[in-house]
């Protein structure tokens, strides 16, 4: 869009950014430099341990290389809450974008962190002391998980 001619005055509000109308529309800021996109990462990322990690998309990205082979549940549980918050700021822009609906920053990392706590209720989890902790953390009771075959 920035090749286009930027004359008109429609050509410079598409390329702003529709969740915050301050800067360029792009992935970098979009993910999460954003004031909007910013806050949602915050809220979410503070239920994984990922505080190392900033609101830049190079940053996501080196974890992200760093941690892509790890088995950990911890680090599965990161890789879902990355893939959930790009997935669903994107939905929001494209739903400001074209269907001028707007959710709150708030109500928006509600939908990323229930819908990652319904992605974790699936996993297998032991009994391990450091295990019970992510449950805790992701308000989930051992009686509603998936039955661990040990």
């Amino acid at each position: 869009m920035a090749v286009w001619e930027a004359g008109s005055e429609t050509n410079l509000r598409l390329m702003c950014c529709p969740l915050c109308k301050y800067d360029r529309d792009s992935r970098n800021h979009l993910f999460f430099q954003c004031v909007y996109a910013s806050e949602v990462w915050r809220k979410v990322k503070s239920l994984v341990d990922m505080e190392d990690v900033t609101d830049s998309w190079d940053s996501i990205l080196q974890w992200m290389d760093l941690n892509a082979h790890s088995r950990t549940a911890e680090s599965i549980i990161c890789r879902i809450v990355v893939a959930a918050s790009t997935y669903f700021v994107w939905q929001e822009r494209n739903s400001r974008l074209f269907n001028q609906n707007q959710r709150s920053a708030s109500v928006l990392a509600k939908v990323i962190i229930d819908t990652v706590r319904l992605k974790i209720m699936g996993f297998r989890f032991g009994r391990c002391p450091k295990q019970q902790k992510i449950l805790d953390r992701w308000l989930i009771s051992k009686k509603n998980m998936v039955a661990d075959p040990g």
